[in-house]
C-alpha cells in the first residue's frame, strides 16, 4: 500500500512540474521580447522536460523518500529557482545600434563564407541552390517611422534572425532567393534593399523559423503580444510579403537592364536573372559558361558557329565532327561555310554543290592560306586534274584493298532489295581497277582502261589472263578463276549493271580531267595548306555521284590510313555540303569514328534528318557521334521540331510544374527564324544568331574567286 502511495505522490509531483511549465510558457509568449519558444504547448513540453532533467530526478527521489512533503518542497524550490528554462539567458535588451551592428556583422560573415569577391561568390551561390542541402540563416534589422501621440514622427524598429532550409522551398521562392543572394553579393552586402529581400524570402510569411528577436513597434506595441505577432506586424509594415518582393525584384531587374553603364559582371548577372525569371531560359547555355563546355577554346583552329545575344561568339575548336541540319534557303552556307573558309588557316577539302563556295572564298584562301585546286567535271578547261587510279598502292598487300574502295564508291547503291547484281558489278570493277594498277605505274593508269573491261570483248579476256598470272596477289588469281567460269548470261547482266553506274566516267570531259593528278590527298599534310574544291551544279549531282563519291572517299581513306600525324599538326577541315545526296559512303562513317585521331575536322551538311536516314542506315548513330549538332529552321512537317524540343529538355517552372524549355511550335516559328540551335556533347543547348557573312564588312571584303 505504501508503495502505491509513493507512486501516487510522484505522479502529483510530475503534474505539478507540468503546471509550472505551462505557466512559464504562457508568460514567455505574453511578454518576452527575446524568445525561441514554440507557440504550441504540446511542442514545448518535451523541451521543458529535457531542460530540467536534474530537477525532475531530484524531485522524484525526494517524493519517494518524503512523500507529499518532499514533492511540495522540490516544486516550491523549482518554482522559485527555475521558473525560467535551464540554460536560458536572462531577458536583456540591446541598444538599437548594437542590433544594427549584429545584423551588419552577420551579413558580412555570410558573404565572407561565400568568397572574397563577387566573382568568386557567384559559383558558390549557384552551387548552394543547385544542391539545396543547406539551411540559410538571415539576421535582419529594419526601421520605420510612425506618428506618436504628440503628432511627432518617431522611430520603430524590429530585429530578428530567421532561417529556412533551401530544400523546403518551392521552385519559385528558391529561384527568387537565388537572385536576391546574387544581387546582395554584387553590392557586397551594402544595399539594404537586397538584404531585406533575402530576409523576406527566407521568412516567407511564416514558412521560415524565427529565432532571437527584439522590437519597438511604437503605437503598435500593445497589439503585438508575442514575437510572431511583432514579426508579422513588421513584415506587413515594410511590405515584405513574398508576392510584393517578387514584384519588386522583377521591376528592379527590368530597371537595371535599361542602364547602359552597368559593369560587365553585373550586366551578366541581370541578363541571366532576366532569362531565368522572365524568359524561362534556365537551361540555355550562357556565354559565361562556355569555358566549362565542349565549346571551350583550345588550339588555334576554331570554327565559328554564331553569336549570343550579347555578341559573345560561339566557336568549336575541339577534335570532334560537326553536322548542320538546315533546309534550303536557311542560310547555312552564309552562316557556317563562308565565315569559316574565310578565316580557317589550315588545309581544307570542300564539296561545293553550286560553285558559290569557290566563287566567294577561293581568292582569300589562295592569297593567305595556300594553293587552291578546283575540280569541276563539267568545266575541264577551268578545272584541275585528278586521277584516283594514281593513288592505288601497287604493293600486293594493298592493291586489292585500295581497288575495292574505288569500286565501292563508283557503284552507287540503288537501294534494291536484292543487291546481288550490284555486288557482282563491284567485284568485276574491283578486279579491273586492280589489274590496271598492277600492270601500270601510277602515271600511266588511264580510267578508260578500266571502262573498256566493262564492255567485255578483248579487254575482258585480257584482264582474265593477266589476273591469273598475278601470282603475288592470291585474291586476284582467285577472282580470275571465278570470273572466267561466270556464265555468259550472268556476265552480261553484271557488266550492264556496272556500266549503268559508271556513266559519269564515260564522257570526254571527265576523261580529260582524270588523265593525271595535279595534287595528292597526302599534300593536305605537307604543310602547304592546300584547299581543294569539288564543284558540281546541283542539277548534276545525281549524274556525277560515282565520281564525287570516289573523290571524297579516297581522300578520307588516305588521310585516315597510315601514320598518325604529330600532335599539334594543322587539322584538315572537310566540309561536305549535301552529303546525303552522295548516298551511303563507309569512309564518311569511318571519319566520324577515327577522324579525330588523324586530325580530320569533318563538318557535314544535310537538308533534314530524314534525308540523312534515307542515305545511311546508321544515321542516328552518325548524328550521335558528332561533337556539335547545329539546327536551323526546324519544321513540324517532318517531326524535327518536336524531336528537337524534346531533346532540348524540360525546366522546372516557377510554379513547380515542368515544361519544355522551348515548344516545337516556337522552334518552327518566326522567333527562331534567325537563330541556330546548337547541341554540344554533355553541354546545355545553345541559342545563337545566324551571322551572315555578307553582313560582316571584314568577311565581305575577303570574298571573291581566284
Amino acid at each position: 500500500m505504501e508503495f502505491f502511495f509513493r507512486l501516487f505522490s510522484i505522479g502529483i509531483f510530475l503534474a505539478g512540474f507540468v503546471a509550472i511549465g505551462f505557466f512559464w510558457h504562457r508568460k514567455a509568449l505574453a511578454g518576452a521580447h527575446s524568445a525561441t519558444v514554440p507557440a504550441d504547448f504540446a511542442a514545448f513540453l518535451p523541451q521543458w522536460f529535457r531542460q530540467h532533467v536534474v530537477a525532475i530526478i531530484v524531485g522524484v527521489i525526494a517524493t519517494w523518500v518524503l512523500d507529499i512533503l518532499g514533492s511540495a518542497i522540490v516544486l516550491g524550490f523549482c518554482g522559485w529557482l527555475w521558473f525560467k528554462p535551464k540554460g536560458a539567458e536572462k531577458v536583456t535588451y540591446s541598444k538599437e545600434k548594437d542590433l544594427k551592428k549584429k545584423a551588419d556583422e552577420a551579413a558580412e560573415q555570410w558573404l565572407q563564407s561565400l568568397g572574397p569577391t563577387h566573382a568568386a561568390r557567384v559559383p558558390v551561390i549557384d552551387a548552394l541552390f543547385t544542391e539545396r542541402s543547406q539551411t540559410l540563416e538571415v539576421s535582419h534589422y529594419c526601421t520605420w517611422q510612425y506618428a506618436g501621440e504628440d503628432d511627432r514622427w518617431k522611430d520603430a524598429y524590429y530585429w530578428t534572425t530567421v532561417s529556412r532550409s533551401l530544400a523546403a522551398m518551392d521552385n519559385k521562392e528558391r529561384e527568387f532567393l537565388r537572385i536576391a543572394e546574387l544581387l546582395n553579393s554584387s553590392a557586397d552586402g551594402k544595399d539594404a534593399l537586397y538584404r531585406g529581400w533575402r530576409f523576406a524570402l527566407v521568412w516567407s510569411q511564416g514558412k521560415g523559423t524565427s529565432g532571437a528577436s527584439q522590437w519597438n513597434l511604437g503605437n503598435a506595441n500593445n497589439e503585438a503580444k508575442t514575437p510572431r505577432q511583432a514579426l508579422d506586424h513588421a513584415v506587413e509594415r515594410l511590405h515584405f510579403s513574398v508576392d510584393n518582393v517578387i514584384t519588386k525584384i522583377l521591376s528592379h531587374l527590368a530597371e537595371l537592364k535599361g542602364k547602359p553603364d552597368l559593369p560587365a559582371g553585373i550586366r551578366e548577372l541581370v541578363q541571366d536573372a532576366s532569362d531565368q525569371l522572365i524568359g524561362g531560359g534556365s537551361t540555355w547555355l550562357r556565354p559565361a559558361d562556355i569555358g566549362k563546355t565542349v565549346f571551350a577554346e583550345s588550339g588555334g583552329f576554331p570554327l565559328y558557329i554564331g553569336s549570343f545575344a550579347d555578341g559573345t561568339p560561339l566557336t568549336y575548336s575541339g577534335e570532334g565532327s560537326m553536322v548542320t541540319i538546315a533546309p534550303p534557303g536557311s542560310g547555312k552556307t552564309q552562316c557556317n561555310v563562308f565565315p569559316n573558309l574565310l578565316a580557317w588557316p589550315g588545309p581544307a577539302v570542300v564539296l561545293d554543290v553550286s560553285g558559290d563556295i569557290y566563287e566567294n572564298t577561293s581568292k582569300w584562301r589562295a592569297e593567305n592560306v595556300g594553293p587552291v585546286f578546283r575540280f569541276n567535271p563539267l568545266e575541264p578547261d577551268q578545272s584541275h586534274h585528278y586521277n584516283p587510279l594514281a593513288f592505288v598502292r601497287s604493293a600486293p598487300e594493298f592493291i586489292w584493298e585500295d581497288a575495292r574502295l574505288l569500286a565501292d564508291m563508283m557503284i552507287v547503291p540503288s537501294g534494291a532489295a536484292d543487291p546481288f547484281w550490284e555486288n557482282e558489278a563491284r567485284t568485276v570493277l574491283c578486279a579491273a581497277i586492280a589489274n590496271v594498277c598492277y600492270q601500270n605505274p601510277p602515271e600511266k593508269r588511264p580510267m578508260h582502261a578500266v571502262l573498256d573491261v566493262m564492255f567485255g570483248g578483248e579487254a575482258w579476256d585480257t584482264m582474265i589472263l593477266e589476273l591469273k598470272i598475278a601470282v603475288d596477289v592470291r585474291v586476284m588469281m582467285q577472282t580470275a578463276t571465278a570470273l572466267g567460269e561466270m556464265p555468259e548470261k550472268t556476265r552480261s547482266s553484271v557488266l550492264q549493271t556496272a556500266r549503268s553506274s559508271l556513266n559519269a566516267w564515260t564522257g570526254e570531259r571527265v576523261a580529260r580531267i582524270t588523265d593525271r593528278s595535279d595534287w595528292s590527298p597526302e599534300d593536305l599534310r605537307s604543310g602547304s595548306n592546300p584547299t581543294i574544291y569539288i564543284v558540281v551544279p546541283p542539277n548534276a549531282v545525281e549524274s556525277y555521284l560515282s565520281l564525287l563519291r570516289v573523290f571524297i572517299g579516297q581522300h578520307i581513306r588516305m588521310l585516315t590510313g597510315g601514320k598518325v600525324p604529330a600532335r599539334g599538326s594543322a587539322p584538315i577541315l572537310i566540309m561536305l555540303d549535301e552529303l546525303p545526296r552522295l548516298k551511303e559512303m563507309p569512309p564518311v562513317d569511318e571519319a566520324l569514328n577515327i577522324g579525330r585521331k588523324y586530325g580530320l575536322r569533318l563538318w557535314m551538311f544535310a537538308q533534314s534528318v530524314g534525308q540523312l536516314r534515307n542515305a545511311y542506315k546508321n544515321a542516328d548513330g552518325m548524328l550521335g557521334s558528332c561533337a556539335v549538332r547545329i539546327f536551323m529552321n526546324p519544321t513540324g512537317a517532318d517531326g524535327l521540331a518536336e524531336r528537337l524540343s524534346d531533346e532540348i529538355g524540360f525546366v522546372d517552372a516557377l510554379d513547380g510544374s515542368r515544361k519544355k524549355l522551348v515548344e516545337a511550335s516556337e522552334l518552327a516559328g518566326p522567333n527562331y527564324r534567325e537563330q541556330q540551335i546548337v547541341l554540344g556533347l554533355a553541354t546545355r543547348p545553345a541559342k545563337v544568331s545566324k551571322d551572315y557573312a555578307w553582313r560582316n564588312e571584314d568577311l565581305k571584303a575577303r570574298m571573291g574567286s581566284v
